[in-house]
């Protein structure tokens, strides 16, 4: 008999939770992007360009941190390490 009831425990948790869970929706599908003019290309073109020149300026500005971040722990080890 302890058996059927945890059985039928089961069961009610199991339909429980298959109300309570959700599949997610469908994702919709991401239109095609065609550019209708001269004008909207020349604009995907120079805001591409941008974008490159933007992460190249990251990179440049994140090497710059870095290499001073180096400098400065430098100089506190020398002075830790160096007597007087």
């Amino acid at each position: 008999m302890r058996s059927g009831a945890v059985s039928g425990l089961r069961e009610a948790v199991a339909q429980l939770t298959r109300g309570l869970v959700r599949s997610a929706p469908p994702r919709p599908t991401r239109p095609e992007v065609q550019p209708c003019c001269a004008y909207e290309l020349v604009t995907r073109q120079m805001l591409e360009d941008m974008r490159a020149e933007l992460a190249e300026l990251k990179a440049r500005l994140n090497g710059l941190l870095f290499m001073l971040a180096g400098a400065i722990l430098l100089d506190v080890i020398l002075r830790l390490v160096r007597p007087g």
